[in-house]
């Protein structure tokens, strides 16, 4: 059996490990771009929510999804306009915003595609048709999916995977 020499090995190892630094890096970097993205747009939109300012939320959101943009909850799917319309009625139906809060669960970037796993919480007072008023919890995990456009990371695609809501402390429909 032949002995082999690590030295003839050498050249071979310094040809790719600087190439394989920089895919790592190329990607690492991908991958702190989207999530630091991500992090920075849901900052503000928190911002506003919290704030109720309805032009606000709807012009961050705007900004960071793709024209073709699609929200699939439960088997059926809105554009843009149906999602943000609903979100929006949903945020001014509320008598007072206590808390709002973004999570970037995981990141996987390939190439220009991503994919954003994200919790957000919602807590306040509402005010029911017999007026008196109720201490409200929303919190979801959604699934967003991102691609390159224009040199930018926008959604194109946004899945519920899970939604609760409390009413009181107790689970309530939405």
């Amino acid at each position: 059996m032949r002995r082999l020499n690590s030295l003839t090995y050498t050249p071979l190892i310094v040809k790719i490990l600087p190439v394989l630094l920089l895919l790592i890096a190329v990607v690492g970097q991908a991958f702190a771009d989207l999530k630091s993205d991500i992090n920075a747009s849901n900052k503000k939109l928190d911002r506003a929510m919290k704030a109720k300012d309805i032009k606000t939320v709807e012009a961050i959101m705007k900004a960071n999804v793709t024209s073709d943009y699609k929200f699939f909850e439960g088997g059926r799917s809105q554009d843009f306009k149906t999602f943000i319309g609903n979100m929006t009625g949903s945020i001014v139906m509320m008598e007072t915003i206590t808390a709002v809060s973004s999570r970037v669960i995981s990141v996987k970037v390939a190439g220009d595609k991503a994919t954003a796993k994200e919790e957000h919480t919602i807590t306040g007072t509402m005010k029911t048709p017999d007026k008196k008023s109720h201490t409200t919890s929303w919190s979801g995990v959604f699934a967003d999916d991102y691609r390159k456009v224009g040199g930018q990371w926008k959604n194109f695609k946004t899945t519920a995977l899970s939604q609760s809501y409390l009413m009181d402390g107790k689970p309530a429909k939405m």
